[in-house]
């Protein structure tokens, strides 16, 4: 079987953001809720250089984001710079006006149409079309499948559940660990068509710092890179691309950056697409 286009459009976003608790403190360089908010957070950064599975909670919901438009290339400094206190710092706070906002909704696997699939445990983070079916214990963050959200969409519905779960991020994280995690769809379904291929995430976890977004700094952010490569079982050779994602104790996922197709470079420049936690509401954007 021929390679579709859409495996790979699928796989770019397989790893999913995972920030549970958007709010904004601007001034804070550890931004938690304030007593103005509603409720206070069941999950509060304690800074010890590890994220535990306890430090990436799950809710059920709606989070916000910035994500730069479809199709066009934006330049990143992924490795950041090392400032005067010898601390390395990201700097995503451009209020970039092209950017549009959007929202990544996590819900029950029981709700979805292919739930007889997968345990009754699992969670799904739904973005545009494309659902990520995932659980977590302890040990891991484990992707068990891809799938389209509607049953019956124009391009054909797809489901592509690997036979065992994957774990695309391992707890704690902490800097300087490397592992390879690899899943097989065997039976799966790709735009209305039969599809089976390999998945191999090369995983890295690099060194901390501090990452300044529009409306707050987060220090102790950790750095996790993700090589990528898709090999269908028929269709010649496999495609590869990298995602560099940040991760802050009790938010999870707080920038994304994912690079053109066949990136060599770990601290590429050129990133096909950038994704970074909403902490303001759109109405409260102030444009350049």
């Amino acid at each position: 079987m021929a390679r579709s286009p859409g495996v790979l459009v699928l796989r770019r976003v397989a790893i999913t953001a995972l920030a549970m608790m958007a709010v904004a403190c601007a001034d804070n360089r550890t931004p938690y809720p304030t007593a103005a908010d509603a409720a206070a957070p069941s999950c509060v950064p304690d800074l010890d250089g590890a994220l535990e599975a306890g430090e990436l909670p799950i809710t059920l919901g709606q989070v916000g984001y910035w994500v730069s438009p479809a199709g066009e290339t934006r330049t990143v400094d992924i490795a950041g710079t090392v400032d005067g206190r010898g601390v390395r710092t990201w700097d995503f706070a451009a209020d970039t006006a092209g950017d549009d906002w959007t929202s990544s909704t996590i819900s029950s696997v029981g709700e979805q149409w292919y739930a007889a699939e997968f345990p009754a445990s699992a969670f799904v983070i739904r973005e545009g079309d494309t659902d990520r079916i995932y659980r977590k214990d302890d040990s891991a963050l484990w992707l068990l499948g891809i799938a389209s959200h509607d049953p019956d969409p124009a391009a054909g519905k797809t489901l592509l559940a690997y036979d065992e779960p994957v774990a695309v991020v391992r707890f704690p994280i902490v800097p300087d660990r490397a592992y390879i995690a690899t899943g097989q769809v065997s039976l799966g379904t790709l735009n209305g068509l039969p599809y089976n291929g390999e998945d191999r995430y090369e995983i890295e976890t690099r060194g901390g710092g501090e990452l300044a977004l529009p409306g707050a700094r987060f220090s102790q952010v950790h750095r996790v890179d993700t090589r990528v490569t898709v090999t269908p079982a028929a269709g010649g050779a496999g495609t590869t691309y990298r995602q560099t994602s940040y991760f802050f104790e009790c938010f999870g996922e707080i920038v994304r950056a994912t690079s053109e197709p066949g990136e060599p470079e770990a601290d590429f420049t050129n990133a096909a697409s950038v994704r970074r936690l909403a902490l303001l509401r759109p109405d409260e954007r102030i444009e350049p």
